[in-house]
């Protein structure tokens, strides 16, 4: 429900950020082993200092998932349920041409890794990769408008972040309902907010991180919830779904109270906002907007900020 548009403007979605994608060109879930041996032409740089240079003769025909570690990294092993940041490359293995790169301006990405959030295939995968990796990955994905591809993904793995917010809780002001946490560190309202909401956007610290403070241009990634002041209730949640949400800060890509007031906040730290409508939905509620109208209450761990390219 945050998101207004597409976060990126080429031609991959970031929710969706995976060659070794999680459905093939049929639609289906691809539990194929990498027989057809994709990558086998192609050349990839391993100088982990510069972007990846992608070798091969177009079109390169992938049949079936395939992947490989370029460049082994000394860190540790991923495993199921990790958050991975990583930098990427997206080749469309038909033409060769560069569809997408972390180093050419778009925004690092971080993955839930997870069989049914990233499919089989490249969650056997990821979980024999070591952190500082360099890899490469061949499959199929869509672009947000729809159009299927064949591509080659290749990746450098930056580290494994915290799932949930980590620091030094803060005595709230007692304004807004209490918070509770579960195990996994998805909040929860001890009770419906009360009386009237606040007229400007306003931001309470909850848990005070200790990492370096978000700054307009960065790629953010958080886990969050979100009510409704009016009635208490839950519309959106990126814990139940099981994957953080990201977007870059201060582009117009998400409503106003996210994107003007998420600034200069510790990585790790947990936060409330109280939105109202001049920066959330609008004042108008409609089929499409359900939303509109109403003052929204979230609680939002910053997990990560990764600088824009440069």
């Amino acid at each position: 429900m945050i998101r207004r548009r597409t976060i990126l403007t080429t031609a991959l979605a970031a929710s969706a950020a995976l060659g070794l994608a999680a459905c093939s060109e049929d639609g289906s879930d691809p539990e194929a082993t990498s027989a057809a041996a994709a990558l086998a032409g192609v050349t990839i740089s391993e100088d982990l200092e510069t972007e990846p240079i992608v070798e091969f003769t177009a079109p390169l025909d992938i049949s079936a998932p395939d992947s490989k570690v370029v460049v082994a990294g000394d860190g540790e092993t991923i495993a199921e349920g990790d958050l991975i940041s990583w930098r990427s490359l997206y080749v469309d293995a038909s033409t060769g041409e560069v569809l997408q790169s972390s180093w050419q301006g778009a925004p690092a990405e971080v993955i839930a890794v997870t069989s049914d959030g990233i499919g089989a295939a490249a969650f056997a995968f990821l979980t024999t990769v070591t952190v500082g990796s360099r890899i490469a990955m061949a499959g199929w994905q869509q672009s947000t408008s729809g159009q299927a591809y064949s591509l080659i993904q290749v990746a450098d793995i930056d580290r494994i972040i915290p799932g949930r917010a980590e620091g030094e809780a803060v005595a709230p002001s007692g304004d807004f309902p209490a918070v509770t946490l579960a195990e996994n560190g998805a909040p929860s309202l001890a009770a419906a907010p009360e009386g009237e909401p606040p007229t400007e956007t306003t931001l309470e610290m909850l848990i005070r991180g200790t990492g370096e403070p978000t700054a307009a241009g960065d790629s953010l990634t958080m886990m969050y919830t979100g009510w409704s002041w009016d009635s208490g209730e839950q519309f959106d949640s990126s814990w139940d779904r099981g994957a953080p949400f990201t977007f870059v800060q201060g582009q117009g890509k998400v409503i106003a109270g996210w994107d003007e007031h998420l600034l200069d906040i510790p990585v790790g730290s947990q936060v409330m906002l109280v939105i109202p409508p001049v920066d959330g939905y609008g004042e108008e509620p409609s089929d499409s907007n359900p939303l509109g109208g109403q003052t929204l209450l979230f609680v939002i761990d910053v997990l990560n900020a990764q600088p824009a390219a440069s």
